[in-house]
């Protein structure tokens, strides 16, 4: 187990235990998170006040070279307070996906981004009778992905994944998306053909036309056969998209996303866009 991974396990351990006088040891004094500078301090007290959380560790791809991991979570939150309109039900615990990605420096965590299931969230805040059925990454690692024929290196990994983007962002996805995809690809616990997967994707550029999706943040791990990444999503929507009407405006917002290799191609995709700040900028364009 690498050290960052152990540093990132305790951390977590520590929220779940509320073992606030711990995290510090796995935290630099002073970290960023989603852009906006902590303390240690000021990360617990903002902890604190926003609700009950626990966090189950679903899996993490680390790339140990670069100090930096990608993370899954599932979350179990009953937030303090609501904002999710009239229909919001107070009190409620909701379950959600998340994914990080997480860079350390000496170990600690120096800088974090997160995105959480915000549509999955308020879903559950609006409706009473909501229930969440998660979707594992590790419930499909036995044996590694790794130790099966035609794995790739961590540099072919990161090649190939760049070689996909390429082939997403010039629109060869007609001709070329083969090359990178199994037959029958799980996106999301939805099993799509080769032309479900393409359709899917062109319809993001149909509500983006402009749509320009670029790397931000790639992380390998090549035992896990795992690459998790974070996307920049920026454009101006013409088009209904995530039930959000466009208003004219530019957004630029993020995806993060985490792909199972099986034998050098795709063979899962867990993607969660952040939402709610596509929404807001709609919203306030």
């Amino acid at each position: 187990m690498a050290d960052i991974e152990i540093a990132y396990r305790s951390i977590v351990r520590c929220i779940n235990e509320r073992r606030w006088e711990e995290l510090p040891r796995y935290m630099h004094s002073h970290f960023v998170k989603d852009g906006q500078d902590f303390t240690a301090e000021d990360y617990i007290a903002e902890m604190r006040k926003t609700g009950d959380v626990e966090l189950t560790i679903d899996a993490v791809t680390v790339d140990k070279s670069q100090q930096c991991m990608g993370a899954a979570v599932f979350v179990r939150f009953k937030p303090a307070s609501v904002d999710a309109g009239d229909a919001a039900i107070p009190g409620k615990t909701i379950s959600f996906a998340e994914q990080s990605i997480n860079w350390f420096t000496d170990g600690k965590l120096s800088k974090t981004f997160t995105v959480a299931d915000y549509l999955e969230m308020q879903r559950q805040l609006s409706n009473p009778d909501a229930r969440y059925t998660p979707d594992p990454i590790t419930e499909e690692e036995n044996p590694p992905r790794g130790s099966l024929d035609g794995g790739l290196s961590a540099l072919e990994l990161e090649s190939t994944y760049r070689a996909y983007c390429d082939c997403v962002n010039e629109k060869r996805m007609e001709t070329d998306l083969h090359k990178f995809l199994h037959p029958q690809t799980v996106f999301n616990a939805e099993t799509l053909t080769e032309e479900g997967y393409r359709h899917m994707v062109q319809s993001l550029f149909e509500a983006i036309p402009d749509l320009d999706l670029s790397i931000s943040t790639i992380v390998v791990d090549e035992r896990a056969q795992r690459v998790a990444a974070r996307i920049a999503i920026n454009g101006t929507p013409t088009d209904t998209l995530a039930g959000v009407k466009p208003n004219g405006g530019a957004v630029s917002t993020h995806e993060h996303v985490t792909y199972r290799f099986e034998k050098g191609r795709i063979a899962r995709v867990w993607s969660i866009v952040d939402w709610a700040s596509y929404t807001e900028q709609q919203m306030s364009n």
